[in-house]
């Protein structure tokens, strides 16, 4: 059972994912505009890694607290980890392809 702090985190942790794979390439777009903000949509994507990583090791922390056995530590620690890091990296992905389709629809380009 998925207690109700990992199922908010993980939440959070998709949307700044989201968040950070959509920075990620709107950053390259706006330095065409202007250097700074793309430099700040840049740094964007190191700043939602972060704060994913963080959320996500205090998730951790809190949940393992919890846990008795040294086994059963361990195999929260790793289960979260996993969790954690494959949610982020979804929905980094999933950003990058938004990104994508709504620069190609914009700019009316052609599929391959």
């Amino acid at each position: 059972m998925i207690s109700p702090l990992v199922a908010d985190a993980l939440v959070v942790v998709t949307l700044v994912g989201f968040y950070g794979g959509l920075a990620r390439d709107l950053g390259a777009t706006a330095e065409f505009l202007d250097p700074r903000l793309g430099l700040g949509l840049s740094l964007g994507t190191y700043v939602a890694g972060g704060v994913a990583t963080l959320l996500a090791l205090a998730t951790v922390a809190v949940e393992t607290s919890t846990a008795s056995p040294a086994a059963e530590v361990i195999a929260t620690v790793v289960a979260l980890s996993l969790l954690f890091a494959a949610a982020f990296g979804v929905c980094f992905r999933v950003g990058t392809a938004v990104y994508a389709i709504l620069l190609r629809v914009g700019f009316r380009l052609p599929r391959r």
